[in-house]
């Protein structure tokens, strides 16, 4: 039998029925106390029980193992026992153990347990107004002891949670159990008061022993204190210091030091007229600059970026200029300026130093007259007399002067189309109206913006003829190079111990000479041409011969591209129209340019060249030149050969039948160039493009003309003209060149020498091939 606990809900039973429930529990405790004969048994009891909470006539709480009922009340009595047994303090956790009660009957009744202000529910625990009391109590004891404690620390002794402990209990009690007060800068930490007089007397103590600028972090050390706590205390010593900053990283600098520190940096001004903010770093200074100022606020100083100079350095300087002026000579400034003075430095002082002083040059660190240069300068006169009519005499001149003209005369027509792009929209703009009121409105002046200088300088330079949104003009032709003058200047500047500056000098002396040299090759050039223009003329049948060559030629290498598939033809003929077309155009240029007094400087014209060319040609030269230019783009030889009689014929040439018998003559000539060719080659790449070609002439008998990209294309035309083996021979170099030319440089050396071990067998083919053809 087990013992049962229950409450009758007197509220859910009628008056009527009360009595009879009465007297079913007097029998039912008469049962109970009756002797085991006359009790009910365990069964009939719990049927008794189930039926009467069927009814809600009695509200019961099971126990977890189901054996005993609980009423709420009682509940709430054993909870209030459990936890005055405890101290004051129990996890609802251990309760539901310790009671044998669901966790949820008994969260559901603690509710009514912490209505009061008694006790209270804190991180699922029951805590009781006595224990914060007993706790107060303990933090006393332990403050007394100590002299401070935290709330961090009594956190982690009680298990509490850090505002509980705060407000709770350290500050509801402060005054009143805890003796002690709270720190106002950090309301976690509490003191007493003989713990703050204990720590001011350290804290004195160790500040009137310090000598020389100590961290702060160290004293802290040796004090065993907190930063925090530090600080605040300092604030109210009468400290022989300062600190210099409120950080873990700060000093504490005593009296004595500072006053020591001002009296070396006086005599040590006095003594050399300079300060170096590195040694004022070394001495404790962390703000150099404005020590300085504070200290020598009387002194006429000049500030750095590393040091500090008086003005006895500077009165030094300028006597020292003068005479240099004065003697024609140099001057070392770093002889005169002290050794700690950074390149930097040494600049800024010089810059002030010759900042209104035109009679004299900087080269480096060394001042120098004018004079003194000039006189080196006339020495180099000579070489640029004598550079001035070599560069003339090989038409490098004519050639600069030509691509400038050309340049210019490109920015001279954009300036123009700017100009009418601009006029053109202010037209639109007036005939729209000004300032938003349409062509009744008011019109708004506008004020005039300066334009700067410096801007304007970059527009009209002397050296440049182009306006700002023209192409950018050639390079400056070099005459003069810096190497012949230093082989001038070396040896008088050397026997001055100014080796050094050597090439400096040499570079400002070339910009200068230069343009006295191009001045010099202007003149000659311009009598040279004067000279010229007696003999320009080109003889007719010269020009016609070398036009007639061309085009046969081209002719033979058309027949032989002819043998490819129509779809790969148009490969070869760009590359035939671009090299030996652009030949031919080369010489109706050159032609009647001479006709036209048209100056041409080179043999070899550029397409650039070309082009000024026949821009400047008069029309009966221009269009028929100009058409022929432009099929040498459209890749179709009919148009090229018809474009090409048109020219002849304006130029009053003819084109000469060749006779057969001499094509094949060229053949055979063409074919022993490229084996000759190939005898004195060793690049692997170019040999594979010689060999192919060579094939090609010996196994068709025409000529071929083809760049590098349409080797593949030649060796698969020859594989069914060659043996297999010997194919086999081209294609694999052929193959192992791709490879070399996109592999990596680890993996060159290794294709290079096969290649080159390959390059005899492949020379061979040549001879091969032409004794079983």
């Amino acid at each position: 039998m087990c013992p049962i606990r229950i409450k009758i809900l007197t509220k859910m039973a009628p008056s009527t029925d009360w009595d009879e429930i009465k007297r079913l529990a007097a029998d039912f405790q008469k049962a109970q106390l009756s002797t085991t004969a006359q009790r009910l048994s365990e069964r009939n009891c719990i049927e008794i029980v189930s039926k009467l909470i069927e009814l809600k006539l009695i509200d019961v709480i099971f126990t977890i193992d189901g054996k005993e009922y609980l009423t709420p009340q009682q509940l709430i009595r054993e909870i209030k026992d459990e936890l005055y047994v405890r101290g004051g303090r129990v996890n609802t956790v251990d309760l539901a153990k310790e009671l044998n009660v669901d966790l949820n009957q008994i969260n559901l009744n603690v509710t009514e347990i912490i209505k009061g202000k008694e006790v209270q529910l804190v991180s699922g625990s029951l805590i009781a107004h006595y224990y914060l009391e007993k706790i107060a109590r303990e933090i006393n004891e332990k403050l007394q002891l100590q002299g401070q404690i935290s709330v961090g620390d009594l956190t982690l002794q009680y298990d509490l949670p850090a505002d509980l402990l705060q407000h709770g209990i350290l500050e509801k009690y402060l005054g009143k159990i805890i003796n002690g007060r709270q720190d106002p800068s950090d309301p976690r930490v509490f003191y007493t008061e003989e713990y703050i007089n204990r720590t001011k007397a350290k804290i004195r103590g160790a500040l009137m022993g310090l000598l020389k600028p100590t961290p702060i972090n160290l004293i802290l050390s040796h004090c065993n204190l907190t930063e925090r706590l530090f600080m605040y205390l300092f604030d109210q010593l009468n400290a022989p210091g300062v600190l210099t900053g409120r950080q873990s990283g700060a000093l504490y600098v005593p009296s004595c030091y500072t006053k020591s520190q001002n009296d070396w940096v006086i005599n040590f001004f006095k003594q050399n007229n300079y300060l170096e903010y590195d040694a004022l770093t070394r001495l404790g200074i962390s703000d150099p600059k404005g020590y300085v100022k504070r200290v020598l606020s009387n002194e006429n100083i000049t500030f750095l970026s590393s040091c500090t100079i008086g003005s006895q350095i500077k009165q030094q300087l300028e006597t020292a200029l003068e005479e240099c002026i004065a003697s024609k000579s140099y001057l070392d400034v770093v002889s005169l300026l002290p050794s700690v003075l950074s390149d930097e430095d040494i600049e800024n002082v010089l810059d002030s130093l010759l900042k209104n002083n035109s009679s004299t040059m900087l080269f480096d660190k060394t001042v120098f007259s004018n004079q003194y240069i000039e006189n080196l300068k006339q020495a180099c006169l000579p070489l640029a007399q004598k550079n001035a009519e070599s560069v003339v005499k090989s038409g490098k001149y004519q050639q600069f002067y030509l691509e400038k003209q050309l340049v210019k005369n490109e920015a001279q027509q954009s300036h123009v189309d700017h100009k009418a792009e601009r006029r053109e929209e202010r037209r639109k703009k007036a005939s729209s109206g000004k300032g938003g009121g349409g062509t009744q409105g008011r019109e708004t002046k506008t004020k005039a913006v300066k334009k700067h200088p410096r801007s304007k300088q970059v527009v009209q330079d002397s050296d440049s003829d182009e306006a700002p949104s023209a192409k950018k003009t050639p390079s400056q032709l070099e005459i003069v190079k810096v190497e012949d003058i230093e082989n001038i200047i070396k040896e008088p500047l050397e026997n001055e111990g100014l080796d050094d500056l050597v090439t400096p000098i040499s570079e400002y002396i070339q910009g200068h000479l230069n343009q006295t040299a191009l001045a010099i090759a202007k003149d000659l050039s311009e009598k040279l041409l004067q000279d010229a223009n007696q003999n320009r003329k080109q003889t007719h049948s010269s020009a016609q011969d070398k036009i007639n060559i061309l085009v046969n030629d081209i002719k033979l290498y058309e027949k032989g591209l002819k043998l490819f598939p129509s779809d790969q033809q148009v490969q070869f003929i760009k590359y035939l129209l671009k090299s030996f077309g652009g030949d031919v155009l080369s010489e109706f240029c050159k032609y009647a340019a001479n006709q036209s007094n048209l100056s041409v400087p080179v043999d070899n014209l550029s397409v650039e060249q070309r082009n000024k060319i026949i821009n400047d040609l008069p029309d009966d030269y221009m269009k028929p030149i100009r058409a022929l230019n432009t099929t040498l783009s459209e890749h179709n030889m009919e148009q090229f050969y018809q474009a090409v009689d048109v020219c002849l014929a304006e130029c009053g040439m003819i084109l000469k039948k060749v006779d057969k018998k001499k094509d094949r003559l060229l053949v055979q000539n063409h074919r022993e160039k490229l084996i000759s060719e190939i005898e004195n080659c060793d690049e692997p790449a170019l040999v594979l493009h010689l060999v192919v070609l060579v094939l090609f002439t010996v196994l068709s008998q025409n000529m071929l003309h083809a760049s590098g990209r349409q080797v593949p294309l030649i060796i698969a035309f020859l594989k069914s003209q060659l043996k297999d083996e010997d194919f086999d021979k081209v294609q694999k170099y052929h193959e192992l060149v791709a490879k070399y030319l996109t592999a990596a440089d680890d993996e060159k050396e290794t294709i290079e020498e096969k290649l080159r071990e390959d390059l005899p067998l492949l020379k061979s083919l040549v001879a091969e091939v032409k004794k079983y053809k």
